[in-house]
């Protein structure tokens, strides 16, 4: 089931099939098929009736059940979509900012990359499970023994 937004819908308000299949850009069949998944509807009279909470509800639900939570030894897949243990299990830091980054590698089944956001206070953790490359940091320019010769620094 694609990702559709939960908050679309109104939760004080109530749909038709058709005011829904447009809310979310799908065909009224698509509604249909949401009713007989389990989304409630109002059938007591016509046009049946959904509630925009119902609507909500049934979203959040969907895009829970969906979920894979990755166990302390796993990163997320790519092309496998789920957890899967890296190949030789060897993964690469790579930061995205000073407190986070990302765990890197290559699937141990597909050879595909793999993924996990971490905070860098849990790197030493990873250092265990992982045989974790780290890159150094960039020094800077001012800071270099050997400066490049066409610079302006002096």
């Amino acid at each position: 089931m694609p990702k559709y937004n939960p908050n679309r819908a109104k939760i004080n308000r109530s749909y038709t099939f058709e005011e829904l299949a447009e809310l979310f850009g799908v065909h009224k069949n698509t509604i249909a098929a949401w009713v007989k998944n389990g989304l409630h509807c109002l059938k007591d009279k016509r046009p049946y009736l959904i509630l925009g909470s119902d609507v909500k509800a049934y979203l959040q639900q969907q895009r829970r059940q969906q979920k894979k939570r990755c166990k302390q030894d796993e990163l997320y897949c790519m092309r496998c979509r789920q957890p899967t243990k890296p190949a030789e299990n060897f993964v690469e830091y790579i930061p995205v900012s000073i407190t986070k980054g990302r765990l890197t590698g290559f699937c141990s089944v597909c050879e595909g990359v793999v993924n996990q956001f971490v905070g860098v206070a849990s790197l030493g953790r990873y250092a265990v499970l992982f045989d974790l490359s780290v890159p150094k940091e960039l020094e800077h320019i001012r800071e270099s023994k050997k400066p490049l010769v066409n610079s302006d620094f002096q």
